[in-house]
């Protein structure tokens, strides 16, 4: 039989006497485990795995944006001949292609079949002398895939895939963006623009 009190003498005890045990090592540390990541899901906004882009260029050639997965940093936009914001950017695209394709950087430029030719794409790709792939969207499927209501839209993809800027316009601090996707790899980096 307890003693009347004795079990509120105890009460505060017990507070002391486990601080006292987990202090002293005497209970041993739960070890966490970390959940597995789930898989981003397919599509066009900042931190999705871009959707495949299966197009060929002006010269037949075939090209899968799924084929560069864990081997390039891809550039993919849609740009159009009439367009002019989208020729404007053509200068830094051309310089950017030549400094950064040898280092693991592919620029796919995604001209769709929208009040223009496949020989009046090539012409101004001659005129301007574009020296990355340029890819005739014939069905219109990439450009309804991707859901492109206005151009140009850009899209820079990471090595792994996700799409780590979408914007219609370059990003800013686009050189160094490419530098860090190209240095980690795909890298972390997400952004998105207008």
């Amino acid at each position: 039989m307890s003693r009347p009190g004795s079990r509120a003498r105890l009460v505060p005890v017990l507070p002391a006497l486990l601080l006292a045990i987990l202090m002293s090592g005497a209970a041993a540390p739960a070890l966490a485990q970390r959940m597995p990541a789930p898989e981003p899901g397919r599509g066009k906004s900042v931190g999705n795995l871009a959707y495949d882009l299966a197009l060929k260029d002006l010269n037949g050639r075939s090209y899968k944006l799924r084929d560069l997965r864990g081997k390039r940093v891809v550039h993919v936009v849609f740009w159009a001949t009439w367009c002019f914001p989208c020729i404007q950017e053509v200068p830094t695209l051309k310089q950017i292609y030549t400094k950064y394709h040898e280092r693991g950087l592919e620029i796919l430029g995604v001209a769709p079949n929208m009040d223009q030719t496949p020989e009046g794409v090539a012409a101004l790709v001659e005129e301007l002398k574009i020296n990355y792939p340029v890819l005739w969207d014939a069905d219109g499927a990439a450009m309804r895939t991707y859901r492109i209501s206005y151009i140009p839209q850009n899209f820079l993809i990471g090595k792994d895939g996700i799409i780590r800027y979408a914007g219609t316009t370059l990003p800013t601090g686009y050189e160094q963006l490419i530098e860090k996707l190209l240095q980690e790899g795909g890298g972390t980096t997400a952004t998105s623009g207008r």
